[in-house]
């Protein structure tokens, strides 16, 4: 999936959403522009997309789902808050 999405990015040049480091790092030495899905989730608090307690939300959902995240990551997230 990783090598689509990649493939996908370059064909349409647009941002690639990644959360694996070794595909990151690949994307990025393509010349890619590269976005976490928490970065994905960030950019939609800035756009007003989502406010403070839907973003924690998210976060917190993606963990339940197995995303891994530790609760220092998610409170550097929020603490970055404008």
């Amino acid at each position: 999936m990783r090598q689509r999405a990649i493939a996908l990015a370059i064909e349409y040049n647009c941002t690639v959403v990644l959360d694996d480091r070794i595909a990151r790092s690949k994307a990025k030495s393509m010349g890619l522009k590269v976005i976490g899905t928490i970065g994905l989730l960030r950019r939609a608090y800035d756009e007003g997309l989502v406010d403070r307690s839907g973003l924690v939300q998210a976060l917190r959902k993606l963990r339940e789902h197995g995303f891994r995240i530790s609760d220092e990551i998610i409170q550097e997230v929020l603490e970055k808050l404008e």
